[in-house]
Order: structure tokens, then sequence, then C-alpha cells
């Protein structure tokens, strides 16, 4: 697929020059002109800008004659991702065709490349509440008692109760999906990380945040710097549950084997 080529002919189709369309992406004429004269390496980020300019799909950029399901699919899959994973992604797809490239020196197939699988045997297994921490605004649950098993390459400490992170004001140390340990002993150091409820029993409100004990009371903060989440302080039902102990994105399931 020639990318250059065909930005080149979204943008005369559209009755544009460089200089305007760089201005809507926010990049100078001379760095969008070198991705009109480039066949391939376009970032997914500038063509997703490009789909919004001319109010298209992504699909409809990347697409020459056909649309193939599994590049569909890839790009599908890409865009779940979090920022790492994609970071992940796109490190592997170098590694995979740098070792092509070299390895078709002398071999006239590419080799296959497996995915990484983990030994039950040799994770660590946590016990997860079936009920998830808000780290945003706060996410009304209700406790049914049950647990679910995950587990983990990272080694866990000692530890009450687990539950998986909802949302991103933690980020990026505790991501969104992501699972944390604590312990049940309230409030003990200032700044330090904690589970907090809200509200009565069957009907909290459960928060992750760091937690700073001020002549105001208890300020929770989010690590997130986007100014959407803003700092508050605990009300007269809500209690501190105790210190998170550890964070750990879970291995997933089916790259586990017995």
């Amino acid at each position: 697929m020639n990318i250059g080529n065909k930005l080149k002919r979204l943008r005369q189709d559209n009755h544009l020059s460089q200089v305007q369309v760089a201005k809507k992406l926010g990049i100078s004429q001379g760095t969008y002109a070198t991705w009109e004269s480039k066949t391939t390496n376009a970032t997914l980020d500038l063509l997703e800008k490009v789909a919004q300019i001319y109010d298209i799909s992504l699909y409809d950029v990347l697409e020459e004659e056909t649309q193939p399901q599994d590049i569909i699919e890839l790009i599908n899959n890409y865009k779940q991702l979090h920022q790492a994973q994609k970071e992940t992604v796109v490190d592997l797809t170098k590694l995979m065709v740098e070792k092509n490239a070299k390895f078709a020196e002398v071999h006239e197939k590419a080799p296959v490349y497996d995915i990484k699988t983990y030994l039950r045997s040799d994770l660590y297994e946590v016990e997860v509440q079936d009920e998830r921490l808000s780290a945003g605004f706060g996410t009304g649950v209700t406790d049914n008692h049950e647990s679910y098993t995950v587990y983990t390459d990272t080694p866990v400490r000692r530890y009450d109760s687990a539950a998986r992170i909802k949302g991103e004001s933690m980020e990026p140390d505790i991501p969104n999906g992501s699972i944390v340990t604590f312990v049940d002993n309230g409030f003990d150091v200032n700044g330090d990380i904690y589970v907090i409820s809200e509200g009565g029993y069957g009907e909290e409100t459960l928060y992750c945040k760091q937690v700073f004990h001020d002549e105001d009371g208890f300020r929770c903060h989010s690590l997130n710097p986007d100014p959407q989440y803003k700092d508050f302080y605990l009300g007269e039902d809500s209690r501190i549950l105790g210190a998170v102990i550890d964070s750990f994105e879970e291995i997933d399931p089916s790259l586990i084997v017995d």
C-alpha cells in the first residue's frame, strides 16, 4: 500500500493544500510533505487524524481496492490496548521485520515467532473480589462476597483483599483494569495509596486514591495529571479501608499452561 499516494489523493480530492492539511494535523508543512513522499510507515495516530479531517473511517484511509479482514481485526485489537501494550506491539513488529530481513538473506521462508506462555506453577495466584475499585470519580458497587482467581508473574506481598481498578485517574502508576492488593489497616502513612469506601453497606462507592490528612480532613488525590481529576475530601460516611500493597496486570489466561 502506498500511503503517501493515498494521503496526496485524499488531499487533492478535497481541494486542500499541504499547508492547510498540515495546520489541521498540528504539524509543519515540511513534516507533512515527508509523509506524502513516503510509501509506508505513516503513524497510526497520523492516519486517525487524517480520517477525522476527511470525515472517513481509518479503514478508508488504509484501503486500496479491498480491506483485508486480518488488517481490520489487527487495527481493532490494537486500539483496545493500553498505551504501554501498544508500544510493546510496535516494538515487537519492528523486531520481527528486522529479523526477517536478516533471515531472508540465507533462508527462503521467514520464521514464526511463538507467543510467550507461562507455567501455572511458576505464577502467583491472587483471589480478587468480584467488584471494582474506582480510579475515576467513584463507582457504586454492591459486594456479592464472591471472588475469582487471577495470576501474575510479579511477586505479591501479604494482603487482606484484592480488587480490579476501574478508571484512569491513577495512571500511569496503576492502569485501568489492573489489580491492586491492600491490607485492612485503615489510615496509616500520609501520602500513601489507599482503598476508600463511601456510603452505606451494599451501596458503597469504592475508590483507589492517594490520601493526605490535612487540616480540612482526608484529601483524595489522583496520580493522573489530567485536570479533570480534581482533589476531593472524604465525607462523614466515608472510611479508609487500608493501604494498597501491590498493583499488577494479570497474565492473560490463554497464555497459561499447566
